[in-house]
């Protein structure tokens, strides 16, 4: 019985061994230091935000914007010695702070350090930090860290910074316009912001529009006289009203310079800036596509030029793969102009892409059987092929799905992956069309009148240059219920269907007009009895049908070749 419960015995005094000597080695987790953590109270987090140097900011123009002035000066580094300042003078301080943060402050406030304890990395003392105004650091901002009555660690304005405020104030421009601007304007606000600058937000969209499109423009003009000059094919500009991806990029950075200009608020700035930022992002995709747009037609041109139809289909497939990859690139260089870490998105890239290959295993399977379809060259665009019974012409072949264009003019996508294990019959390659006709003759012709339609049918055959030769035939084939029926087999050298149908038909109306010199009718599918004593053949032609085939059978020429008679 003991021995039966050794090995638990042996695994419970392992666990107790190794708690024991475990539990002091981990800090935090002895009793001691759990009841030191149990007498110590939790400090409050600061309810203005000033734990980071980012949140003083944030916290400070929110508040300033607000005009709550009073809560504002709490973010200033407060006075030390008999210094005092009235709170008068500290709010007046404050609105002036406010107004050269408005019109000054150009840098992205996403990058203002969230960190406790700043950025370590800025070559400051830890307790301080430096915030770039972008507009050549005339007037840099300082923060101190400093232990408040609640011996929380916070970050204020220095008064180093708040001494230069009246100075760099007095230099701004803005306050010069509002004095030439209708009172009404400016005394009343919509979020903070005065009437008349969001009247000004408005008014330079179409400024800015205008603007650009006229640089646009000289730009083109520009350009075509340079080609001009170089005797190079001229290219037409664009209309007036067109607005294309160079245009909005530029309409965009003068309405950005434009509204930096008039000082509108740092803190609407900051989704100001992300729109611009986004719009931004947008345009450069357009441009970037349609430079890879026209590259790729003129590539496609010249390869095409030269017959090299599977190189042209392999620069579209590229250019669609260069597309996507610019989408995912500009698009992180959204996210991380908006403030985002891209590593971590990188790495959400390739967890994400492990994930999308096991769960779209289908779309992978398709893009690959396009790229195969392409290198194998077994189709290319502009080919008339069948896949799986469905007839019809090459449009495109995407990166999923290749698109046919059906006979009846209907647009029929076909999965790559099915087109890759599919059979394919390409009639671009067909350098001969067949030609298989049956005619059906009536029973009331004689053998001899027969044998005359054959070989009437076979001279125009060998007469017709676009028939080959070595392969036609003329036969009789079979009685039929209500018919004798003759089969024409030949290849047509055409290589076109078009041409090939023209031929056809004009050779299909020569055997009529063969069938018609000759007295023949064609049978119709019909079963009719009749009691009659005419003769439904033209005596005179059956006449001359049997006196040809009698001179053919006796041509009176010593050593001609010589038909057999019917028995």
């Amino acid at each position: 019985m003991f021995m039966r419960r050794l090995p638990l015995l042996v695994v419970l005094a392992g666990w107790w061994c190794a708690g024991a000597y475990s539990v002091p080695q981990i800090p935090g987790l002895t009793s001691s230091a759990s009841a030191t953590t149990a007498q110590q109270p939790a400090v409050a987090p600061d309810p203005l935000g000033r734990e980071s140097p980012r949140g003083c900011l944030l916290g400070f123009i929110k508040a300033a914007q607000e005009e709550r002035y009073s809560l504002a000066i709490q973010y200033f580094q407060p006075l030390s010695g008999r210094r005092h300042v009235s709170q008068e003078d500290e709010e007046e301080l404050a609105e002036q702070f406010l107004a050269i943060l408005n019109q000054k402050f150009v840098g992205p406030l996403d990058f203002v350090s969230k960190d406790p304890q700043g950025r370590l990395d800025d070559g400051l003392p830890p307790d301080q930090e430096r915030i770039s105004m972008g507009t050549g650091d005339t007037f840099p901002i300082f923060l101190v860290r400093m232990e408040d009555p609640d011996g929380r660690k916070l970050w204020y304005f220095s008064r180093t910074t708040l001494e230069a405020v009246p100075e760099v104030y007095d230099s701004l421009t803005y306050p010069e316009i509002e004095k030439k601007l209708p009172q009404y304007l400016v005394a009343h606000r919509i979020f903070g912001v005065p009437y008349w600058q969001w009247l000004g937000i408005v008014l330079f969209i179409p400024v800015a529009f205008v603007a650009a499109r006229l640089l646009v423009l000289l730009l083109e003009y520009t350009l075509r006289y340079g080609r001009k000059a170089r005797r190079l094919p001229i290219v037409p500009i664009d209309p007036l009203t067109r607005i294309g991806p160079l245009t909005f990029i530029l309409a965009l950075l003068i309405h950005y310079a434009l509204v930096s200009y008039i000082g509108t608020s740092v803190l609407y700035r900051i989704y100001y800036r992300r729109i611009i930022w986004i719009c931004l992002a947008v345009a450069f995709y357009w441009l970037l596509t349609r430079i890879t747009r026209a590259i790729s037609a003129r590539i496609g041109a010249s390869l095409s030029s030269r017959g090299m139809f599977a190189e042209r289909s392999i620069v579209s497939l590229v250019r669609r793969f260069v597309e996507v990859f610019i989408f995912i690139l500009v698009t992180l260089i959204v996210l991380h102009g908006l403030g985002f870490d891209v590593s971590a998105a990188l790495a959400g890239v390739g967890i994400g892409t492990l994930a999308l290959g096991l769960g779209a295993q289908k779309t992978f399977e398709n893009m690959f059987g396009g790229v195969s379809i392409l290198f194998d060259k077994v189709i290319l665009i502009g080919d008339t092929c069948k896949v799986n019974n469905q007839t019809g012409v090459v449009e495109d072949i995407g990166l999923r799905s290749t698109r046919l264009r059906t006979p009846e003019r209907t647009l029929l996508s076909i999965p790559n992956g099915t087109m890759a294990t599919a059979v394919i019959e390409n009639l671009r390659f067909r350098d001969k069309f067949l030609c298989q006709q049956v005619i059906r003759l009536r029973y009331d012709l004689s053998p001899d009148h027969v044998r005359f339609v054959l070989e009437e049918i076979r001279q125009l055959l060998l007469d017709n240059p676009k028939v080959e030769d070595s392969s036609s035939r003329v036969r009789f084939i079979r009685f039929s219920d209500y018919s004798l029926d003759v089969e024409i087999y030949c290849y047509i050298l055409e290589s076109d269907y078009n041409t090939f149908l023209s031929t056809q038909e004009a050779l299909l109306l020569s055997i009529m007009d063969s069938l018609d010199k000759a007295g023949v009718v064609v049978a119709l599918p019909t079963q009719t009895t009749l009691v009659t004593q005419d003769s439904w053949i033209d005596p005179e032609k059956a006449k001359a049908a049997t006196a040809a085939m009698e001179k053919m059978r006796d041509p009176g020429v010593p050593g001609a070749p010589k038909l057999p008679r019917s028995s």
